[in-house]
Formats: structure tokens, C-alpha cells, sequence
């Protein structure tokens, strides 16, 4: 499939690339061999062809750097490849050779313009032994790898000031000919020790702001070798294997898509061989496999990485061609299941088509379809998903189902940057918005169903506290996103810290339970007094009830009282916010293009079905 993938992506190119963009992301994922997606984040990334794609709107465009103690030609193709695979068009902007050093302490010059989101430096065992005068001196080894990660941390900090965004580091592998010149095990030890503390020390930095740290090993093991041949090393001058840095890209790929929100948070799962094996309708619940031996541990095992995902704040999902009774009493009856009922967000067993089945999930969680994960064992299922729904992401499961939690777990389609409480209760968030259902169903009219919820607001300004979720709340959310801004937990504490900016954070409570911090504001003092709402944003989970208004109308009466003579919004139109482009003239602001004012002079009523706690007036504008 590779080769045909490829030179069908090289006849649409011909063609012209604009008309069949859509397709591209597919044949981009189905190409496994990393030269020929090399060739491909090539041909799509060359100028005519990035311009053509970039005129249909279908991909999000973002900046990145690119920094490295080698030679790494191949990474910015691979890059491209894996982006555009999931709906991200790459700007990559690259130094000298073994400039990543320079290029930060001296204040990002051919970085800084470009304000890349992601900066990824990609560092091997050069940026230890450059700077050793006797490689065979162990004392002077495990002197300069006990600096390295304070030169790293010193690094980090001015790389804040420029280009800033987010920067990935990695591990630094011993490459085997430095570890294999020394002839004495003592020796070899001794700096294998020192090599460990180093990555160590490295791997700690993660706990700055907006730091990854890759495990070069674990990268190492998907590409089946970090090291580059001999030839290749001697020729063109690599550390790296081809298929190591095709690992490397997609692993940056999808730092890349946590830093735009784009990580994928709802896992809808088959039954009959996949969650267990056997077909319950034909064998009935007592012949299932599920536990015990192989194949059963095999099934049990995609249940227990399930189940650790959603404590993790992956949403569950079963579509299964089944009958529903037969489906639910398997799941609910069996005694070796790992998952049970109240795992599950929503429940799809029925003989209509997958595709159609997971847009319904997607409804009824009030979630995009393109942050689904689909795990089926039936290649034709999966076939099918990828076609008339390519935006979910399918996971290829291996013939055998030993390998089904490996492939699931390797594809890291819900890595992000930090969990917060919210993320750890989301299931139960999502299983009591399934009861707010019920009730809006057996309301009389939505103004009564809004009542009996009996939803409460609190404001919350940024702390230690709430500032993680505040900050994945800008970044994670799409729909309710006024602006599109994405701010950096670094950026935030700064502004926060200088009195640029003034950030909260929204808590809703309802009947059936605590919702969480679903909301997240950024207030500004203008130079004429006014101030300006720079963004505002919502967890679809408490979209239509009145919620955004009430927050707003909050914002206002501070304002008022506080002296300021309007208060300004914007909306900036995304992909996925066109729904609330109203959301300022319904409030009363006033204004055209996206740019709002209000004036204050008359303020609506607050809504009476949304009780406001202990927080009101605490909005305040830097």
C-alpha cells in the first residue's frame, strides 16, 4: 500500500493538489516505509504544493523549529508528512549545523520571526563529547554529562525570551562505537552510570513549563534502531536512522497536536474479537475469551489499557454490529470483563453502518468526530471508517490479537501535556450529562428544564491551583474559542506576573454534580480605560445553558462598577467557532468584522436559572 499511496499522492500533485486535498491526509497515514514518506512530506511541502494546500482551508497552519547537533535533512520532510496527515500544515524553520546552541543564547535570530509553537532540538552524543578533550578519561566524561542538564535548564530559560512556544528535548542515546572503545567492563560502567544520570537530569527539565523530554529508547524501540549506519555516518554525515527520525516526526506530530488542542479524547471500541474474542451472538456470553489464557489475556489486556485511558480522561464508546440486549448483557454479565457497563460514555450495538454509528456518538457527546479514535479487529470495518469518515483516526491492529494493546498504547493519539483533575472524572462528567439529558427530555419546556438543573457559576481567578486547567482549557478548546488564542502555561504565569493580563477560571455545578472548571477568560485594561475580553472559552459539555451569557454578563457589571467606559470582544473566525460569531451583538455589544464594543450603559438581566456563588465581582482587567 505504500508505494500505491505515494504515487497516487504524486498523479493527484500532477492534477493539481487543491481539488482531491482532502484525500491527502489518508494516503499519508497508510504509508508505513519512512524514505518513501520522506518522498512525500517532500512533494507536498515543496512551494506550488504547499500554497495549493493551504488555499483550501482544510489545514490548520502552524510554525515550528527545527534545532540539532547533526545532520538531519530528512526530519523537516518527515515532519510535513506526519502533519499533514492529521489536518496540520508545518512552516519549518531550521539553523546551521550544530546551531541549536548559538541560535537560542543569542536570541533566536532566524527563529525569532518566524514565533515557532513548537521548537523541537534533537540532540545526540555529540553535544556531550564535543566538549571532552579525553573521550578514554571516565572522570572527565561523567564531569561534562553531570553538566549537560544544567546547561540544558540555563538553555530552557532563554529560550523562553526567544523564539519561546514550546520546546521538545530528548534523551541522549551512548551511541555503541563511544561505548564499545572502552576495553575494561569497569569502565564501561562507570560511564554507562554517569550516561544514566545524565538522561536523568535531562528528563527532570520536563517539569518546567512547556517542556517535553523524549525518551530516545522508547523511540528507539518503534524504529528498531536509533543509529544511523556506518555508511550513512560516514557519507552524509548521520547519528540518526532513517526510521528513527520518521518515529522522532510523529512523535513531535502529535506534541504539536496537544499544543493546538487537537488531541484526540473519545475511544470507540468494537466488541466480537476485539474487547473479546468469540462473536457473542453466535457463541454465546459463557464461550467468550476474555482473561485466562491466550487468546482471552490478549482481549483482557485491550480492556485494561481501555480502562486506564479513561481514568486518564479518555472517553469510552462501544460500536458493535450486535443486538443492543445481547451486546449490554455480555458487557454487564460476564465475569472476567474489565470494563462494565458505567466504563462507557455511550453505547452504539446495532447492524447499521460504524461510520454513521460514531458520528452518532459524536452527537450525543457533543464532541468532533475528528477526536475519535476507531479500534476494530475487522479490516473491513476499518477500511470503511477511513473512507467515509477520515477524520477519525484508525488504528491498525495486527492479525494476531497479542499485539492489539501494543498498537493501540504505540499510537499515542491521546498524549498531552498534563492532566488535571478534571481529566481524571471525565467519564463520570460525561456519564452525569447523560442524566441532564433524561431530565431535558421529560421537561416541559427548556426554560423548566434549565430550572430544575439548577446550574451554579463561580469565578475563579488563575492560581497554582486551577492554572493548569486554565491553561489546557485555551488550548484544548475548539468549538467555544472566540479567538482561536492558545496560550503557554509560561506565558500566562508571565503575564499574569507583570500585570499584562488577567486570567479566570469558570466552575460550573449543577443537580447531578460538579462539572469542573469548564471555563476560561483573558481580561485586559486598555490604555482608555476599557477593557477587552482578549478571549474567552467553554467546554462544549455545558454548551446552551446559558452559562457563556451569565459569565459575560458577569464580566460587564465588574466593568461597570470597576469605572471602565465599554468592555470589548472579538471573534476571530476558526475552523470550528463560525456557531458563536452572533455570540457578542446577542449580549448587546455593538460592532462589525468581528469587533465588538459595549458600551455599559444598559446591561441585560442576568439569566435567574444560573446561580452565581461566592465568586461574583471577582473579574477584574489587569
Amino acid at each position: 500500500m505504500t508505494g500505491d499511496a505515494l504515487t497516487e499522492l504524486r498523479a493527484l500533485k500532477r492534477a493539481g493538489i487543491a481539488d482531491s486535498a482532502g484525500r491527502v491526509p489518508g494516503l499519508l497515514r497508510s504509508i508505513d516505509d519512512a524514505l518513501d514518506r520522506e518522498a512525500a512530506g517532500m512533494l507536498l511541502g515543496g512551494r506550488a504544493a504547499k500554497a495549493a494546500l493551504a488555499g483550501t482551508g482544510r489545514y490548520t497552519p502552524v510554525a515550528l523549529g527545527l534545532l540539532a547537533s547533526s545532520t538531519v535533512d530528512p526530519l523537516p520532510h518527515l515532519l510535513t508528512a506526519a502533519l499533514l496527515a492529521e489536518g496540520v500544515q508545518p512552516e519549518t524553520g531550521t539553523t546551521g549545523f550544530n546551531q541549536w546552541r548559538f541560535e537560542i543564547l543569542s536570541g533566536a535570530p532566524n527563529l525569532k520571526e518566524l514565533a515557532p509553537a513548537v521548537t523541537a532540538c534533537l540532540l545526540d552524543d555529540t553535544a556531550v563529547f564535543e566538549k571532552v578533550a579525553d573521550p578514554l578519561d571516565p572522570a572527565e566524561v561523567e564531569a561534562r554529562c553531570a553538566a549537560l542538564p544544567a546547561e540544558l535548564d540555563a538553555w530552557l530559560t532563554a529560550f523562553e525570551g526567544a523564539p519561546g512556544g514550546v520546546a521538545v528535548l530528548n534523551t541522549l542515546p551512548l551511541s555503541a562505537l563511544r561505548r564499545d572503545r572502552y576495553v575494561d567492563y569497569a569502565t564501561k560502567a562507570r560511564v554507562e552510570a554517569a550516561w544514566h544520570r545524565m538522561n536523568a537530569g535531562i528528563l527532570d527539565l520536563a517539569g518546567r513549563p512547556n517542556v517535553v523530554v523524549l525518551a530516545t529508547d522508547s523511540l528507539a524501540a518503534r524504529a528498531g534502531s536509533a543509529a544511523a549506519t556506518d555508511r550513512m555516518r560516514h557519507i552524509a554525515g548521520h547519528a540518526w536512522s532513517q526510521e528513527f527520525l520518521d518515529a522522532y516526526a510523529r512523535e513531535v506530530a502529535r506534541v504539536v497536536l496537544a499544543r493546538l488542542g487537537r488531541a484526540r479524547k473519545c475511544l470507540v471500541l468494537d466488541l466480537d474479537h476485539t474487547l473479546w474474542g468469540g462473536v457473542v451472538g453466535d457463541d454465546g456470553i459463557p464461550a467468550l475469551k476474555i482473561g485466562g489464557s491466550f487468546p482471552g489475556s490478549a482481549h483482557a489486556e485491550l480492556q485494561s489499557l481501555a480502562k486506564d485511558l479513561s481514568r486518564q480522561g479518555v472517553l469510552l464508546t462501544v460500536c458493535s454490529k450486535n443486538d443492543d440486549s445481547v451486546a449490554r448483557e455480555a458487557v454487564a454479565g460476564h465475569p472476567d470483563m474489565v470494563l462494565g457497563p458505567d466504563d462507557f460514555s455511550a453505547f452504539r450495538a446495532n447492524w447499521d453502518p460504524k461510520p454513521g454509528n460514531a458520528a452518532s456518538i459524536a452527537a450525543e457527546l457533543n464532541i468532533g468526530t475528528d477526536s475519535m479514535v476507531f479500534v476494530d479487529d475487522n479490516p473491513a470495518e476499518r477500511g470503511l471508517m477511513e473512507a467515509q469518515r477520515p477524520e477519525i483516526a484508525v488504528v491498525a491492529l495486527p492479525d494476531d490479537p497479542a499485539g492489539y494493546a501494543s498498537a493501540l498504547a504505540r499510537a499515542g493519539l491521546f498524549n498531552q501535556f498534563a492532566l488535571t483533575e478534571e481529566d481524571r472524572v471525565r467519564g463520570s462528567l460525561y456519564r452525569a450529562r447523560a442524566q441532564r439529558d433524561e431530565l431535558r427530555q421529560t421537561a416541559v419546556s427548556v426554560e423548566d428544564y434549565l430550572r430544575e438543573l439548577a446550574s451554579e457559576i463561580t469565578v475563579e481567578e488563575y492560581g497554582t491551583l486551577n492554572g493548569a486547567r486554565i491553561t489546557q482549557l485555551f488550548g484544548k478548546t475548539n468549538q467555544f474559542n472566540l479567538t482561536g488564542i492558545r496560550y503557554g502555561a509560561d506565558e500566562v504565569a508571565r503575564r499574569v506576573e507583570t500585570g499584562q493580563a488577567a486570567f479566570f477560571g469558570v466552575r460550573a455545578t449543577d443537580a447531578f454534580g460538579d462539572n469542573g472548571l469548564v471555563g476560561a477568560l483573558a481580561l485586559v485594561r486598555e490604555t482608555d480605560g476599557d477593557w477587552t475580553i482578549e478571549n474567552f472559552v467553554l467546554s462544549c459539555r455545558v454548551f446552551s445553558r446559558s452559562i457563556e451569557q451569565a459569565v459575560v454578563g458577569l464580566v460587564l457589571r465588574a466593568a461597570r462598577d470597576a469605572g471602565a467606559p465599554g468592555v470589548r470582544g472579538r471573534h476571530v473566525p476558526t475552523a470550528k467557532n463560525g456557531r458563536f460569531a452572533d455570540f457578542y451583538p446577542s449580549l448587546g455589544f455593538t460592532g462589525q468584522d468581528g469587533d465588538f464594543r459595549h458600551d455599559l450603559t444598559q446591561l441585560a438581566e442576568l439569566p435567574d436559572w444560573v446561580a452565581v456563588g461566592t465568586g461574583e465581582g471577582k473579574f477584574h482587567a489587569a
